[in-house]
């Protein structure tokens, strides 16, 4: 069993489809099965039930998850510990955050790490926050960037890092646009573009109406692109509830009003493996990163008619 296959065997299993695999790994997919053809010939077992038409692992696949994931996660420590020992710092750095983060929040953390640590290159990635913390837990990724907090984890650790105010997009000219701020009892009965369930962005409009009465809003529509529904809101579509960051409201004809109340922000997070930080990149990312009771919108990134939030 060596450790390029059960790397390969760990990002099968957890996307349980073997082209988005070999996607992920910058593989082709018949490289990656007879990669697992090999594992499962080397150790007896079927490791996948292919009986299906969807992917499922087998029960011997599932003991073998567990075990590969400690042995991937202790590989890149040891290879981390022995480098810092040697006073050479890991040169690359995986990262990875959803796409409103990686836009607006990791180029300002990946700049101020740089100002220290020059000779670390750092490569980002955007993914879903279940794609991220599969990639933190299985070492594809060193750390992970997200919306929200996470439940406790043996292998990982994740803590908040900074809280980014939501705020109100409506179209021009709306009635709440003149607005310092707004409640939900004061949007309640606006129509909202949402994301589709499961999603980040989709939890935090849940979460800001989970309190209500009567419920959340109307839903006029789901689109699975943050910047698609700043479009539909900018063209008088409906409402949105984002984070103040998201990029593309900066540039959009749009009334943006930050929410007050309960659940009027939401925190950033970043996991990584509890083994961790073994490597000098890694904790010079640690280091430049802001505190938890820090704004995470930089003050340049914010739109005119959004004031901060206290």
């Amino acid at each position: 069993m060596d450790l390029k296959r059960l790397k390969t065997f760990i990002r099968v299993a957890r996307t349980l489809n073997f082209s988005e695999a070999a996607r992920q790994i910058h593989r082709t997919q018949s490289s990656v099965t007879e990669q697992m053809q090999s594992l499962e010939a080397d150790l007896g077992v079927a490791l996948f039930d292919r009986s299906n038409r969807k992917l499922a692992l087998t029960a011997a696949g599932a003991c073998l998850l567990g075990y590969a994931d400690r042995l991937a996660g202790l590989a890149d420590e040891a290879r981390g510990a022995v480098l810092a020992a040697g006073g050479v710092a890991c040169r690359t750095l995986d990262v990875g955050g959803i796409e409103t983060i990686a836009a607006a929040f990791l180029p300002d953390v990946v700049a101020r790490m740089a100002a220290t640590h020059p000779d670390v290159s750092v490569r980002v990635a955007v993914a879903a926050t279940s794609a991220l913390h599969a990639g933190v837990k299985d070492g594809t990724l060193d750390a992970a960037f997200f919306f929200g907090t996470r439940a406790p984890d043996d292998d990982l650790v994740c803590r908040e890092i900074a809280l980014e105010p939501l705020v109100l997009i409506a179209p021009p000219g709306h009635p709440l646009a003149a607005r310092a701020s707004v409640g939900h009892d004061d949007i309640a009965h606006e129509r909202f573009l949402v994301t589709a369930q499961g999603c980040a962005y989709r939890g935090m409009f849940e979460t800001a109406f989970r309190s209500c009465p009567d419920g959340p809003p109307r839903i006029a529509g789901e689109s699975g692109s943050v910047a698609a529904i700043v479009g539909l809101v900018e063209r008088g579509l409906g409402c949105a509830i984002v984070p103040r960051m998201v990029p593309s409201i900066r540039d959009a004809h749009l009334a943006v009003v930050p929410l007050h109340g309960d659940a009027a922000a939401v925190p950033v997070s970043i996991a990584y493996r509890k083994r961790g930080p073994s490597s000098i990149g890694l904790a010079a990312l640690l280091a430049a990163l802001p505190l938890a009771s820090g704004d995470a919108t930089p003050a340049d990134a914010r739109h005119p008619d959004a004031a901060p939030t206290r």
